[in-house]
């Protein structure tokens, strides 16, 4: 069995609808397939609705700040997140809306670069992100998905609005009070810290295959998750048009899946 746990849908910045995502899962010969939106968990319900026998999970990829840089955490739940979780989720997407208006009129006063809220919110079944805002900009000036984020909306752009953000505590006290698997998703993307430092924080386990991560720094996440007594995890990462657009290529399997599975299982 292979387990393909870390994707994107169209409820937050993915380009494929979870029905989508499980036949690419089929195709792929995934058995399970976790759907990480980007702090939304609304895939829950198009979950529901899937009669598959691939088993589908509903996850979540939570920002938080540490050492005035974004860590990205992942929430894997095996049953139906409460009411105070869709709550907490809602409001953070009202904050995302006033974020992607802010930056829309700064494309226009700084670049010149003249893009609707309308227009985005097309794109965005759910949360909206920056990958949504990169997208309009591709099709409407004709140049790549990439080169619109990265010139007009990365980080260092003046167009660029910070998030609301949440702290690592804030989001272990919601994962854990909302009963989630907590994993710490893509360490080589924390640059201005040792990973290892947030290990404190009491992680369930670590995301040891991701298109950014090497065999040799794979090698060395799993030699860390046994020092730590952390299972491992892997998925894609898939957006559709982001990292290599490549469904199918990084996952776990044989035992590293059945521990996942059986700490999922005793939640």
């Amino acid at each position: 069995m292979r387990g393909n746990l870390h994707n994107h849908s169209l409820c937050s910045d993915g380009i494929k609808s979870v029905l989508e995502l499980n036949d690419l899962a089929i195709k792929n010969n995934i058995d399970v397939l976790a759907i990480t939106d980007h702090d939304t968990i609304e895939q829950y319900y198009e979950i529901e609705k899937i009669k598959s026998n691939v088993k589908l999970i509903t996850g979540v990829e939570m920002k938080c700040k540490y050492n005035d840089e974004s860590i990205h955490i992942l929430g894997y739940f095996n049953s139906k997140p409460s009411e105070e979780a869709f709550n907490f989720f809602n409001d953070l997407k009202i904050k995302r809306d006033i974020r992607c208006k802010k930056m829309i009129e700064n494309l226009k006063n700084i670049f010149n670069i003249d893009i609707s809220y309308d227009e985005v919110k097309k794109l965005a079944n759910g949360a909206i992100g920056r990958p949504h805002i990169a997208r309009v900009i591709s099709n409407k000036y004709n140049i790549s998905f990439n080169d619109a984020f990265d010139k007009y909306i990365n980080n260092d752009s003046p167009a660029y609005v910070m998030e609301t953000n949440l702290s690592v505590d804030d989001v272990f006290n919601f994962l854990r009070k909302n009963n989630a698997l907590i994993v710490m998703a893509h360490p080589i993307q924390i640059k201005k810290s040792d990973f290892r430092e947030l290990l404190k924080y009491g992680f369930d386990g670590i995301e040891a295959f991701h298109p950014d991560q090497d065999e040799d720094y794979s090698n060395m996440i799993k030699d860390i998750a046994k020092e730590y007594n952390l299972f491992i995890t892997g998925g894609d990462d898939y957006h559709g048009d982001s990292h290599n657009g490549v469904f199918g290529e990084y996952y776990i399997e044989g035992n590293d899946l059945d521990i996942f599975l059986d700490r999922l299982d005793r939640l």
